[in-house]
């Protein structure tokens, strides 16, 4: 399907509808530069996939305010309702604004990492979590809170206009919003996205019985709950058993308090289309020349991650490391380049992850370089500009994440990719279901493994690597991101 052709049948379905979509990040930022206020766009698949159906249909987007510059746009305009863009209407941010110590608690005490570490099994059980008073008071006087401020603002936002709302929540900050929408307003449609794994009931269970009850009933407020693979809306079925009258693992269907609700999975994509045209323009093109003066004649190891835990890039230097010890003959004939930012350097754990990848990689270089090679290369705070390089160039790019919602970097970096370069990626991967088959699959644990697939990576024949890449080529292209956004709205049209 085209992308004409999914704006064509979503507009039309969105004529007559409020769309009302929230999330705690929105699609933009402000930010104060020389006493100026600018905008910056957000980052993601999403704001770039929803906001050409929020022009067409005037829609609003309800989001926290994060930066200073947020804050005080929201000042200036009555209700906290901001004009995007100012001088030339085509949708509003909503922006929700509470205290900034308040934001601190909801976002780095309990969303991060308290929720994220449970829904992606981070935590050292032995030893981690602690829930004490300061995480309990945290629920309560923060997370609860923003979600109950989010709640009143789509409240007023769907009583100000006459058309029927379609509410769509995004992701793991905005669980319990949806129950405090539905006590207020019954007969109201709503759709939840869930952005990040759901994991299995007993680990879930780390959290306290409250708010697993909390979050699982906020949840159960919604009309239809998505997640981008199947085995996570089954694990999601096997939390809301005790909470329910009824699931029906055939249909995927709950029923819990008079209603039925649909959990539904959408493997969310890229736009392979707009990635290929990205990679001509000439920003890429001459932030190729940094690329080819980093790889040389060297055979390109990439990888481009956050700093989060999550995405093991610490195993992946190790096995790098693994792969030298055991084959010195390609000293000097490899570089590993790491491309990235670090995230979340409030919370201690992200901050350590850190370090200890600086420390990782200086101890690799300083034991293996010689005559002028240097084995690995990070550059961090890279555009994706330069990261768009990168993926035009790698021979082989390495996703080894221990658990992800998705990973789209295993689909953005095929596409563009004018190497035949090889994609190694572990099982723990969203996309490790539809790409597995053109991948050299890895346990992401397993660091004897993965220096051995890059070992066979560099070994592979060139009618191997095409093979492959083309593969990869055809499965991300025959499902890209304009498919993922039908699906959504094809179910929410069967049951609006």
């Amino acid at each position: 399907m085209t992308q004409n052709d999914t704006h064509r049948q979503i507009e039309e379905f969105l004529k007559d509808k409020n769309l009302i979509v929230a999330s705690n990040r929105g699609p933009v930022e402000f930010h104060i530069k020389d006493g100026k206020t600018e905008m910056k766009r957000g980052a993601g698949g999403l704001v770039s996939t929803l906001v050409p159906f929020m022009t067409r249909v005037k829609g609003t987007w309800v989001a926290s305010a994060m930066t200073d510059g947020d804050r005080e746009m929201a000042k200036k305009h009555k209700k906290c309702l901001v004009p995007i863009p100012e001088d030339s209407l085509d949708f509003c941010v909503l922006f929700v604004v509470v205290d900034p110590e308040i934001y601190k608690d909801y976002y780095s005490v309990i969303s991060n990492p308290l929720i994220w570490f449970v829904q992606h099994y981070m935590w050292n059980t032995p030893y981690m979590p602690e829930i004490d008073d300061n995480i309990h008071k945290a629920w309560h006087d923060s997370y609860v809170y923003v979600n109950q401020q989010f709640a009143e603002r789509i409240i007023e936002e769907v009583k100000l206009s006459e058309k029927k709302p379609l509410i769509m929540l995004q992701d793991y900050h905005l669980y319990t919003c949806p129950g405090y929408i539905r006590e207020k307003l019954d007969d109201i449609f709503l759709s939840h996205f869930i952005h990040i794994p759901w994991p299995q009931s007993e680990y879930f269970s780390i959290l306290p019985e409250y708010m697993q009850e909390a979050i699982v009933k906020g949840l159960l407020s919604n009309d239809i709950v998505g997640f981008h693979l199947e085995k996570y809306a089954r694990n999601f079925l096997y939390t809301c058993e005790p909470y329910v009258d009824k699931v029906d693992y055939k249909t995927n269907t709950i029923w819990y308090e008079g209603r039925r609700i649909f959990v539904k999975h959408y493997p969310i994509s890229v736009d392979d289309k707009k990635l290929i045209e990205n990679a001509k323009s000439p920003d890429v093109i001459k932030k190729e020349e940094i690329i080819k003066k980093i790889k040389g004649n060297n055979f390109l190891l990439y990888r481009t991650d956050r700093a989060d835990l999550s995405k093991n890039i610490i195993r992946g230097f190790k096995a790098y490391e693994l792969f030298l010890q055991k084959h010195p003959e390609f000293h000097g004939k490899v570089v590993f380049l790491s491309t990235g930012m670090p995230t979340r350097q409030q919370i201690k754990e992200y901050c350590d992850y850190r370090d200890e990848s600086y420390r990782i990689i200086d101890s690799i270089n300083e034991r293996y370089s010689k005559d002028g090679w240097v084995p690995i290369k990070q550059i961090f705070k890279a555009d994706y500009g330069l990261v768009t390089a990168a993926f035009k160039h790698y021979d082989c790019l390495l996703v080894n994440p221990i658990v992800d919602g998705m990973n789209i970097v295993a689909k953005e970096g095929p596409v563009v990719n004018e190497n035949n370069g090889v994609l190694i990626m572990s099982n723990g991967a969203g996309s490790y279901e539809e790409l597995k088959d053109y991948s050299i699959i890895v346990n992401a644990y397993d660091i004897s493994q993965t220096a051995d697939a890059i070992y066979r990576a560099i070994m592979m024949s060139k009618h191997e690597r095409q093979r492959l890449i083309e593969g990869l080529k055809k499965t991300v292209g025959e499902r890209n991101v304009y498919i993922w956004m039908q699906e959504q709205f094809n179910d929410i049209r069967k049951l609006f």
